[in-house]
């Protein structure tokens, strides 16, 4: 096989998990993935597919799902053995910052003269303290860096210059550091595809699995993503995603949205080698009615059978849920309302009421939705514990209004491990009363080596503190799991484990806060005594991971398209075709950003 031009990596959360002992808590309980944040971004498939179209070799190599599945995986002995033109890491999340600079620490180590390139929001954000470490070579700014990517790989491969590709922060030989202007924002997604078939031809020709898998559990769960847009129209105040946070630290003054009728080909793609759920990401109604109508009816177009899921940042209503029930076989959907509380939740940035989420919950039960998942966090503004603890009983009073229907299914989860950097709250935390405890690249990752979450959040609120949000949180989810158990929406046994996991999670942190009140001699020691406890509560603490999943079906069609992608794809190898952009695919223009118009150095 060809060398690489690109090796993509995906670092855990915290490098050397396998031997630290922290009590994560439950930070990805309302995810796919572990509390190791093994789930890759989507810029990774979307990367690989645009540089491969356009003649570059690139590979994915999850090392967080390999160091999960594989016991005695040997980070440094693969690295080793990789000889790419250059690396990339993602520190997209921040909770990576600890994992993603020790294993760019191990690419330089092993290959001294291999460029590291570093992209992803929390890479923009931190872009100029980033470029300080030894390990990193260029960080790529940006929420759209697939062109500019293809334009530093082939630049790196040649040996030419960089001082021309946008959206980069580069460092010299002499050390000298340059920031070139963040200039590609493109208006659109219609030049990038989410698509999945890419991975799976990837696996075909490396026979390599394991390495493009999107987190631990994925080949039991193919749940599956499909982007509509890149960019918001809403202020959520501690949102790293918020017009706001686009806007000052992304250059994108407005929303750049896919195509419907290429979002439907993705899904399509999906659909066709791939059994699972697919979940639509960014409320797709920001786009306007016209959109809406286009996208829906390609879905029908389509006969999607796949459950699909849509997220909504604002509560729809009936006329919507109709157009839906008539043109899809079966959906489901999410919103996150934060608190039941009409003022926390508008000093949150969300301004609706909970008497509109209500009739918005009746009218999509009444219209067909499979099931309604409703979210409620702890540790937003103004956020009492007693604001807290009253969410049980008003999902009580909200299941008894709704007739009691199953198909609603409420969660509760901290706003931790941090708050989002880039967000207004993350950048003026006084004027919404936080308390950051760190505010560097640096400081988060000393904090992501802490020993519970309750060392590790970067931040206190005037409502409530660090320890409060813990507890608020455990008291919460321990009366959401009752709720759920007595209108049967989740099953007794299943309820008693839950309470019972958090019976024992909170044992657990008592124990850890007495170790970190002990002898700091003796901290280490004591905590690595703990570390098998620590790892069985680390996953599924507030509810039952399994509750999130939605039902997913092999079908023969499913399996007739893998066999002839296998076969296809292996006759390409065969016969030495490599994938290049079309003719009728045009590289979309340079769009300027109106917030940086020169070079600057540092």
């Amino acid at each position: 096989m060809s060398r690489a031009d690109l090796v993509l990596l995906h670092a855990p959360s915290v490098y050397d998990f396998r031997e630290r002992s922290i009590m994560f808590g439950p930070v990805s309980d309302m995810v796919p993935s572990t509390p190791v944040f093994e789930m890759y971004p989507l810029g990774f498939t979307t990367m690989a597919e645009y540089l491969e179209r356009h003649g570059l070799n690139v590979k994915i190599v999850n090392l967080a799902v390999l160091m999960l599945n594989r016991p005695g995986f040997d980070v440094e002995r693969a690295i080793g053995a990789m000889d790419p033109v250059a690396f990339g890491i993602d520190l997209h999340w921040l909770p990576h910052a600890h994992g993603s600079i020790e294993i760019a620490r191990i690419c330089k180590r092993l290959h001294p003269g291999t460029p590291v390139i570093f992209g992803g929001l929390s890479s923009t954000i931190f872009h100029e303290e980033l470029i300080g470490y030894d390990c990193v070579d260029y960080v790529m700014r940006g929420d759209s860096t697939e062109e500019p990517m293809r334009r530093l790989i082939e630049a790196l491969r040649a040996g030419g210059s960089v001082a021309d590709v946008p959206n980069l922060t580069w460092k010299a030989p002499d050390g000298s550091v340059t920031v070139n202007d963040l200039s590609w924002v493109p208006d659109t997604m219609d030049a990038i595809s989410l698509d999945y078939s890419f991975n799976m031809r990837a696996v075909i020709r490396t026979r390599d699995m394991m390495s493009f898998v999107p987190f631990k559990d994925w080949l039991s769960y193919p749940v599956c993503a499909s982007l509509t847009s890149r960019g918001c129209t809403h202020d959520c105040v501690t949102c790293g995603g918020s017009a706001a946070a686009f806007r000052e630290h992304f250059g994108r003054r407005k929303l750049a949205f896919r195509d419907p009728d290429l979002l439907v080909r993705d899904i399509e793609h999906i659909q066709k080698f791939i059994p699972g759920p697919i979940f639509v990401l960014n409320d797709f109604l920001q786009a306007g009615p016209d959109y809406v109508e286009r996208f829906v009816k390609g879905l029908r177009k389509i006969d999607l059978k796949n459950p699909i899921g849509f997220e909504f940042f604002r509560p729809p209503g009936e006329d919507f849920y109709a157009f839906l029930d008539e043109n899809l076989h079966d959906y489901s959907v999410e919103i996150s309302v934060e608190s039941h509380d009409d003022d926390v939740r508008a000093a949150f940035g969300k301004h609706y009421t909970m008497e509109s989420v209500e009739e918005s919950i009746r009218q999509a039960l009444r219209h067909g939705c499979k099931r309604f998942d409703l979210y409620f966090m702890t540790g937003i503004p103004t956020q009492t514990y007693e604001s807290v603890l009253e969410t049980p009983e008003y999902v009580r009073g909200l299941y008894e209004r709704t007739g009691n229907d199953t198909r609603l299914l409420p969660f509760i989860s901290p706003m931790a491990p941090f708050l989002d950097p880039g967000s207004k709250v993350f950048d003026n935390p006084d004027a919404y009363g936080y308390t950051l405890h760190a505010r560097t690249l640096e400081e988060h990752r000393q904090l992501l080596i802490q020993p519970s979450w309750r060392h590790i959040m970067n931040y206190d609120s005037d409502a409530m503190t660090r320890g409060e949000i813990v507890d608020a949180t455990y008291d919460a989810a321990v009366g959401l799991n009752r709720v759920k158990a007595d209108v049967g929406a989740i099953a007794a046994d299943v309820a008693e484990t839950t309470e019972h996991r958090i019976a024992q999670a909170r044992v657990a942190m008592a124990r850890i806060d007495e170790i970190m009140a002990g002898p700091v001699s003796e901290r280490p020691a004591a905590l690595a005594d703990f570390k098998h406890e620590i790892d069985r509560l680390n996953e599924s603490t507030v509810c039952e991971k399994s509750e999130l999943n939605w039902p997913a079906h092999l079908t023969a069609k499913v399996v007739l398209n893998v066999i002839a992608l296998w076969f296809t794809e292996n006759l390409a190898i065969l016969f030495g075709r490599r994938r290049f952009r079309r003719i009728d695919e045009p590289v979309p223009p340079m769009i300027p950003n109106p917030l940086e118009d020169r070079t600057r150095a540092v």
